[in-house]
C-alpha cells in the first residue's frame, strides 16, 4: 500500500496556485469545507528534540508539515529517562488527540499497550519492535543496516588510507538493543568486505555508551577508543553521538554521523564528518501525518525504509568525495546496488513480518 509523497503533494499545491493567477477568476462559488485541525502529540523516550539526531529528525518531520500549512496542532512532549511511558500516552489519548507518535525502541511496548485502550486513537510508533500489531497502531522500522554496511567500507577505506601501517575504525552504540544491533551489525560487515575485497586488516572495535543521551560520557568511550588507535568513529548513539564527534575532531581524526545529515546538525565538526548514515524518519513521518490528514492510515502495518524506497542512505561526501580513490568512490555505488538487489548481504537478519510501506 503506498501513497503519494509529500513533495508530490506540496507540488501539485503549488501548480494549482500557479494556475490561478494565470487563469480568469471563476464564478462565485459556495466555499468548500475546511478540512478540521488534526491534534498530534509526539512524545521521545527520555531524550531531547534537540539531540542533533533521532529525536530532532522526527521533530523535524512534523516541522515540515506546518511549514506548507497542514492543518496541524503539535504537542512536543519530552520525557525523562526510560520512565514508564503509559501515563503520558493516555493522557493525550484522553485529551482528544487523534494521533500520537511515540519516537524510539523503549516505548514500543507501551504505545502496543495503550493503543489497545484506546482503539479510536491513532498511534505510530517509531522503532517500535511488535509481532500482532494492533489495528490502530503503524510502525515505522528502517534497515538501517543498508547504509550502516557501505559507511563501514568507506570508514575502513578512508582509515587504510590515512594510516596504512595500523588502520582502525570503531563503531559506538548508545546501549546493546535491538534498534542499535543493524547499525553494529552493518557497519562490521561492511569493514570485512573493505578487508577481504583489498586483502586489508583494518580492525574494527565495539563499544557501548550506556547512555544515549549523555554526551560526556560518549566522549569519554570515544577518547579511550581514539587512544586504542581508531582513526574512524561511528557512534550509532543520539544525543551521546555529539560527544562521539566532537572527540573525533579534537584528536585530529574522524566520525560518520547518525539518523540526520549530522555535517548540517553540527557545523561546529564538519571537517571531521566524511558522512552520515541517514535514517529518513522525517520524510516516513511526513508521509504517514500527512496520510491521516487525507483520512488515510495504514494502522496494523510495518514500514520498513530501505535503500531502494530511500528510506535510508548515506549524506553526501563533500569535499571528502574527492580524496578517495575512484575505485573506492565507484565501489560505494556498486555496493549500494547489490544491497538494493539482494546480491550482497549485510550481514543482519531483520524481522521477518511483512513490511507495507506508506
Amino acid at each position: 500500500m503506498s501513497h503519494p509523497s509529500l513533495l508530490s503533494r506540496l507540488s501539485l499545491l503549488s501548480l494549482s496556485a500557479l494556475l490561478s493567477l494565470s487563469l480568469p477568476s471563476p464564478a462565485p462559488a459556495e466555499p468548500a469545507p475546511s478540512t478540521p485541525t488534526l491534534r498530534i502529540a509526539m512524545l521521545s523516550d527520555g531524550g531531547t528534540f534537540n539531540d542533533h539526531s533521532f529525536n530532532q529528525s522526527c521533530r523535524e518531520g512534523l516541522e515540515a508539515l506546518l511549514a506548507h500549512g497542514l492543518p496541524l496542532y503539535v504537542q512536543f512532549y519530552e520525557t525523562t529517562g526510560e520512565a514508564p511511558f503509559g501515563k503520558p500516552l493516555a493522557a493525550f489519548a484522553e485529551r482528544n488527540y487523534r494521533l500520537v507518535v511515540g519516537v524510539g525502541y523503549f516505548m514500543g511496548k507501551a504505545l502496543d499497550e495503550v493503543a489497545r485502550r484506546y482503539p479510536r486513537t491513532r498511534f505510530i510508533s517509531v522503532d517500535g519492535v511488535l509481532d500482532d500489531i494492533p489495528p490502530n497502531l503503524l510502525l515505522l522500522t528502517f534497515r538501517v543496516d543498508q547504509c550502516a554496511f557501505p559507511a563501514g567500507f568507506l570508514a575502513a577505506a578512508w582509515a587504510d588510507l590515512r594510516d596504512p601501517e595500523d588502520p582502525a575504525v570503531a563503531c559506538i552504540g548508545g546501549k546493546d538493543v535491538s534498534s542499535v544491533e543493524p547499525f553494529i551489525a552493518g557497519f562490521r560487515a561492511g569493514v570485512d568486505y573493505y578487508n577481504e575485497t583489498r586483502a586489508r586488516t583494518v580492525a574494527c572495535h565495539t563499544a557501548y555508551v550506556g547512555s544515549f543521551t549523555d554526551p560526556a560520557r560518549g566522549r569519554r568511550v570515544a577518547e579511550r577508543l581514539l587512544a586504542d588507535g581508531a582513526d574512524v568513529l561511528f557512534g550509532a548513539a543520539g544525543h551521546s553521538g555529539e560527544g562521539i564527534i566532537a572527540a573525533a575532531a579534537d584528536a585530529g581524526k574522524w566520525a560518520i554521523g547518525v539518523d540526520t545529515d549530522q555535517y548540517d546538525a553540527l557545523p561546529d565538526y564538519q571537517d571531521c564528518i566524511l558522512t552520515s548514515c541517514l535514517k529518513r524518519m522525517d520524510r516516513a513521518l511526513a508521509n504517514s501525518v500527512a496520510g491521516v490528514v487525507e483520512n488515510q492510515f495504514w494502522g496494523g502495518t510495518r514500514y520498513e525504509g530501505t535503500l531502494a524506497n530511500h528510506g535510508v542512505a548515506l549524506a553526501p561526501l563533500r569535499a571528502y568525495e574527492t580524496q578517495f580513490p575512484e575505485d573506492i568512490i565507484s565501489d560505494l555505488s556498486t555496493i549500494q546496488l547489490q544491497i538494493i538487489s539482494g546480491a550482497l548481504s549485510t550481514g543482519y537478519l531483520p524481522p521477518t513480518s511483512a513490511p507495507s510501506a506508506p
